[in-house]
């Protein structure tokens, strides 16, 4: 972002509705200015956060949804890159799904089951479905939204509630595999089933730390596995002796789910990442969604 004062005026005519000064809002824009400044515009444009290298404009909805109070924590030098990368990041989400509550009249979300996860899962088998989840997961009152990952930015995914009480799922798609994918939303979804009431906070998911889970995490991760397959299902799983392709192939039309998210389990349970690499690398969510 140019460090130009004009950008400035983009701001200041929210100031009567936020309870902070001008000069404070101005410090936190300088701050944000900064950060700013150090992300790709090339990427920015990509992602289509931005029309033009040249107008970043658009960012102002960005700026107001950050939390003000948590600003010079955010944005402070000694914070971690890829802590301001998710700031900025969520709140491009928040923002696209008030949008999405404005343009679309969603019901209520009353709660979400086990059942429900175990009724999404099933849908993976058609990996097409991905671009229909949006409009699925809106008749339960969750908003999914999809917005690209910034370059060095680790997560895969996050929950969190608008003001409205709506639950919102924010996908990045940092990978593009379709098991990752379904795994990182079950898992979210998984919250909304155990957590609902204690998401106070933006949760983020990062599906290659699961070493540093903590207990929450834990739980979600171990119901968007079960969603996938039984548990007493996978404890008694042939293919923990015959690994071959079609073994998997059957194992997963029995299922009911798409043969990659079982492949993906298998890969993680064995630490053998190079099994399965056809199947696992057969789809790319992101040309599914963007169709490009």
């Amino acid at each position: 972002m140019s460090t130009h004062h004009e950008d400035w005026s983009d701001f200041t005519h929210t100031t009567r509705t936020l309870k902070i000064s001008a000069g404070e809002l101005f410090n936190h824009f300088r701050e944000f200015q900064g950060f700013i400044a150090g992300l790709s515009r090339k990427d920015l444009v990509a992602r289509h956060w931005l029309k033009t290298a040249d107008d970043c404009s658009p960012l102002t909805t960005v700026f107001f949804d950050l939390p003000f109070s948590k600003q010079p924590t955010l944005f402070r030098k000694s914070a971690k890159a890829d802590e301001n990368l998710l700031a900025i990041w969520q709140a491009s989400a928040r923002a696209q799904a008030e949008y999405f509550c404005l343009a679309e009249e969603l019901p209520a979300f009353t709660g979400l089951t086990k059942e429900h996860l175990r009724k999404l899962a099933i849908l993976s088998v058609d990996p097409q479905v991905v671009r229909q989840l949006p409009s699925i997961l809106s008749e339960l009152g969750i908003i999914l939204i999809y917005v690209r990952a910034l370059p060095g930015m680790r997560a895969d995914g996050a929950v969190f509630h608008l003001s409205t009480g709506q639950p919102v799922i924010a996908m990045s798609l940092r990978f593009p595999r379709l098991d990752y994918f379904w795994f990182t939303v079950l898992h979210e979804l998984a919250h909304l089933v155990l957590h609902a009431n204690q998401l106070t906070d933006p949760v983020f998911f990062d599906v290659e730390a699961s070493e540093e889970m903590d207990r929450i995490e834990k739980h979600a991760n171990r119901l968007a596995k079960d969603s996938i397959v039984d548990r007493e299902a996978w404890r008694n799983c042939g293919l923990k002796y015959d690994n071959s392709d079609k073994a998997l192939q059957v194992f997963a039309a029995e299922h009911s789910i798409h043969p990659s998210l079982i492949a993906g389990l298998l890969r993680k349970e064995s630490g053998n990442y190079k099994r399965y690499s056809s199947i696992i690398n057969e789809h790319d969510v992101r040309k599914i969604i963007f169709q490009s």
